[in-house]
């Protein structure tokens, strides 16, 4: 197995540091929450980001899922559920705005990602999804964040 460099992390790490910057979070607004998702998810790791995948549905339950998969580098394209990564769950407001504002998305690309990087192309597709816009702004109940 060859020695991973000390400069990159494990995803187990990042799924640490990402448990902690939610934590610091001074409120669970969706927004801040996937900031702080993309910035982690752009931190160098031992495993190449393979899939970044968000998934709300608002006719049922309340919870919005975002979820970053790695893949060993170098590694031939296979099945995404037995790639190492973490989630988060975004639980959600009862109440929710129908229709999402028309100001875009905060949700930033992370300073250092590259240009047409999967991160960047992430953030351009959720500016697309009406529902991803209309819960951003809001403050979720909570945001736990799971090891996969």
């Amino acid at each position: 197995m060859a020695r991973v460099p000390p400069s990159r992390l494990e995803v187990e790490a990042l799924h640490e540091r990402l448990c902690q910057r939610i934590a610091e979070l001074r409120s669970l607004v969706v927004g801040d929450v996937m900031r702080v998702f993309l910035e982690v998810s752009s931190l160098p790791c031992a495993q190449a980001l393979w899939s970044f995948e968000f998934a709300f549905d608002e006719d049922d339950g309340r919870i919005a899922r975002i979820e970053a998969r790695f893949a060993e580098h170098g590694a031939p394209a296979g099945a995404s559920e037995d790639l190492r990564g973490y989630e988060v769950h975004v639980l959600l407001p009862r109440l929710i705005p129908a229709y999402a504002p028309s100001d875009g998305v905060r949700a930033a690309t992370p300073l250092g990602a590259p240009a047409g990087s999967l991160v960047e192309r992430f953030v351009r597709a959720l500016a697309d999804l009406g529902a991803y816009r209309a819960i951003e702004a809001l403050e979720a109940r909570s945001a736990d964040v799971y090891l996969l």
